[in-house]
């Protein structure tokens, strides 16, 4: 564990941790760091006692010191300037018709260093865009894009929980989410349900994922067969946060219990069966009837399946188009 202090630059949007300095820091200290954009200055939000080791990528930035009447007076300054350069920005972008969206702009506490933050749907040759930038600010310029995510981390806004999106709030990276997670999660396939405000899967589906992976290993899955106190049945459904399943009996009707209450048994097969409809004696297809009924091509699906494993569903294209390419 390590002692770490949270560090915000004009809001939540951008944000980094670095290791606490000797000397005492309090929230709402303002301190000069170094950055992605070259010597920053931000605001101290947090000092964490202990923090994980290794969370963080190399390299680590380091606190400077803390601002000096000077600096605070060039933060002001640069906050202007930033402003009037990324208008500068877009009219550049849209005089020579860049496929492009500009989305932050960040300069150097010793302006000896510009970023610029874009999005776009693919490659952008920005090269003359550089030079633009470059005879304007009389200084190093470097074009970043991100991704649609990152876009909304900046723009900020609130989640369908009512709370800060959690890329602004509190998240340092981002981590792939699948849909699988949402499949586990038994939650509908609806995209106005699944996506954030980026336009891709929650990233709270990757938060909820473990605890739902564990909760699922003590429930029977879908299709097992069971034996209960009502009698032997058929795995419909599950509800993992109740630790309960839907069973289909035997006997007709359907009742819920709880996973201690069934037992996983083994499918009973028949040691030999008749000819089905559709089925010579010896129990080919008869010629000029094709297989119908539970015996179509869905059943022969159905036996290939593995015991106890869900059927197979079909992800529709602007659910699969959710997931992080």
């Amino acid at each position: 564990m390590a002692r770490m202090v949270r560090i915000e630059f004009n809001g939540p949007a951008r944000h980094q941790y670095s290791p606490a300095p000797e000397y005492a820091l309090w929230a709402g200290d303002v301190v000069v760091v170094e950055t992605d954009w070259g010597v920053g200055m931000g605001d101290v939000v947090a000092i964490l006692e202990e923090f994980p080791q290794g969370v963080l990528k190399a390299p680590v930035s380091r606190i400077l010191r803390k601002a000096t009447p000077t600096d605070l007076a060039r933060r002001a300054a640069l906050a202007q300037r930033e402003r009037e350069v990324r208008t500068f920005c877009r009219e550049r972008i849209q005089a020579r018709g860049l496929p492009m969206k500009l989305t932050e702009v960040r300069i150097g506490l010793d302006s000896s260093k510009a970023m610029f933050y874009f999005t776009a749907d693919g490659r952008v040759d920005f090269r003359e865009l550089v030079k633009d930038l470059s005879q304007h600010l009389r200084t190093r310029v470097e074009l970043r894009q991100i991704g649609v995510r990152d876009e909304a981390r900046v723009l900020g806004t609130g989640g369908a929980c009512g709370r800060p999106l959690c890329c602004r709030a509190f998240l340092q990276t981002f981590t792939p989410v699948s849909i699988r997670m949402a499949k586990d999660q038994n939650l509908a396939l609806n995209p106005g349900k699944l996506s954030g405000m980026c336009g891709r899967l929650k990233c709270c589906l990757a938060f909820e994922h473990p605890l739902y992976a564990e909760l699922k290993r003590t429930l029977p899955k879908p299709g097992c067969c069971v034996s209960t106190c009502r009698g032997p049945g058929l795995v419909r459904a599950q509800n993992i946060l109740e630790q309960t399943v839907l069973i289909g009996l035997e006997t007709g009707g359907q009742v819920i219990l709880s996973a201690g209450e069934v037992t996983v048994r083994p499918r009973s097969t028949s040691p030999s069966r008749g000819p089905h409809a559709g089925e010579d004696p010896a129990g080919t297809p008869a010629a000029g009837s094709a297989p119908g009924g539970r015996l179509g091509a869905a059943a022969s699906a159905e036996n290939r399946r593995p015991e106890g494993s869900p059927p197979t569903e079909d992800v529709p294209d602007e659910i699969a188009a959710l997931e992080d390419s």
